[in-house]
């Protein structure tokens, strides 16, 4: 159990250090995909909603240290999202890579919008920009971060083996 933890913790390290530092110089017309949330994802997926949930809670809460957003907007966001994924753990049922992709798309709308209602709650901007803030933001985001998504299903595809620990 342990080496699981210490192995998801480095993942989620090495997300959040690669998203502050690396990532915003590969943006594309200032879109950086979301390698937290990928991440977030997968634990989802592989773990179950508890462990989902407390493990977006914590991203959630380093990202809004790190950020200008209002404390506990993207904790808030993100431990949603990461309660939804869990119910497709994979213990529980096996959903092939096309559903996989699209349930990310779907959580990435999820924890987009999650994040962006609260945000206009609190600064009492109208509810259009929530709409707006999706197709300008989110879905270029969510599209970007699908390749970032696919990298380990092609290693599962394409590595031997052999050369798999």
């Amino acid at each position: 159990m342990k080496p699981k933890i210490l192995r998801w913790a480095g993942i989620f390290l090495l997300c959040f250090v690669l998203q502050t530092t690396v990532v915003p110089l590969i943006s594309i017309s200032n879109v950086i995909p979301d390698l937290l949330m990928v991440a977030l994802f997968f634990l989802a997926l592989k773990t179950g909603q508890m462990t989902a949930v407390w493990a977006g809670f914590f991203l959630g809460c380093a990202q809004d240290l790190f950020s200008a957003s209002i404390l506990g907007q993207n904790a808030l966001s993100k431990t949603i999202a990461g309660y939804v994924a869990g119910f497709f753990n994979e213990r529980v049922m096996r959903v092939d890579i096309v559903f996989q992709i699209i349930l990310l798309l779907m959580i990435f709308l999820l924890n987009d919008t999650v994040y962006f209602i609260v945000q206009v709650v609190k600064t009492g901007g109208g509810a259009g920009t929530v709409l707006h803030d999706l197709l300008d933001t989110t879905v270029p985001r969510m599209l970007y971060s699908i390749l970032f998504a696919l990298v380990p299903y092609i290693k599962d595809r394409f590595m031997p083996t052999s050369f798999r620990r």
